[in-house]
């Protein structure tokens, strides 16, 4: 199952741990008493201080450890993550929220980045000035002031300008300006990636760092087809390899395809092949 976070700003209001205003979601105090594991689809860049325990972020290649007193700079994506607890203390850290154009706001700040940051995420120690701004935030859950959304407008800038003004400058000016990369090949590299996850076509619009409107008319230009028709086909060729070749359940393949109702799946199968995956398995059977 795909956890979809930050929530929308309704939701998160009736959360005390987050902190945010009808128009935006903008942190979260993240505590955990217990070990999990999810796959999260992160619709927001995030910055993460973590308090206490271990964050991890499981890459196929590698596991990212994020440890007490680390910075933690992550892009918006699709993730595996976990959260490591001691004995004698629950996992805790604050997440700050970046949105888009706060990040091109502060993309011409610090020192000149030659090239973008290939990773999705950063790590790296906080510098005193970004430990104190830690403990000095997270006042702020449980007793929001009564300036609230212009004053958090001015702390999400002072932890950016805390960053490029630290000895990672370089690296997060690099970091900041591939989170908000919009080329063509960034559209390439969305679509590769996520092409069978259960996301929707505003997401993917969203993780290209584009307007819904736009999406669909870059992706048009590029594709001669709408996102939806290129989607929904090349996600069900790749159900139709998996029911000639393994023996997954049909659910199981609507899953692996990116259609988490299997209803759904089996309908826009039927009307593309002809008949449904059940009946292609058992032609596959009689051959």
């Amino acid at each position: 199952m795909l956890h979809r976070f930050p929530p929308s700003p309704a939701q998160a209001m009736t959360d005390a741990s987050f902190l945010a205003h009808p128009a935006e979601t903008l942190a979260k105090l993240k505590i955990e008493s217990r070990p999990g594991k999810r796959t999260v689809l992160m619709t927001e860049h995030t910055l993460i201080f973590v308090q206490r325990g271990v964050k991890l972020l499981h890459f196929p290649d590698e596991t990212v450890r994020v440890s007490p007193g680390e910075v933690f700079l992550l892009r918006k994506g699709i993730y595996v993550m976990a959260e490591y607890i001691g004995e004698s203390a629950d996992f805790e850290a604050i997440m700050l929220f970046l949105p888009l154009k706060l990040l091109q706001s502060m993309s011409m700040h610090g020192s000149h980045a030659p090239h973008r940051h290939s990773r999705p995420y950063l790590v790296f120690p906080a510098t005193p000035l970004l430990k104190g701004f830690t403990e000095s935030f997270r006042q702020y859950f449980g007793q929001p002031p009564a300036q609230f959304e212009p004053l958090m407008r001015l702390k999400q800038q002072e932890a950016l300008l805390l960053l490029l003004s630290g000895p990672q400058r370089g690296i997060v000016q690099s970091f900041i300006r591939s989170a908000i990369d919009s080329e063509p090949a960034t559209m390439d590299h969305i679509l590769r990636q996520y092409l069978l996850q259960p996301v929707t076509i505003e997401e993917l619009a969203s993780l290209c760092n584009c307007s819904l409107a736009k999406f669909k008319r870059d992706f048009r230009q590029r594709y001669q087809c709408s996102p939806r028709t290129w989607i929904n086909d090349q996600r069900l060729a790749h159900a139709h390899l998996l029911l000639r070749n393994t023996d997954k359940q049909v659910a199981a393949i609507a899953l692996d395809c990116g259609y988490e109702n299997t209803s759904w799946f089996i309908r826009l199968y039927r009307e593309k092949y002809g008949h449904t995956p059940t009946e292609e398995r058992a032609k596959r059977v009689t051959r």
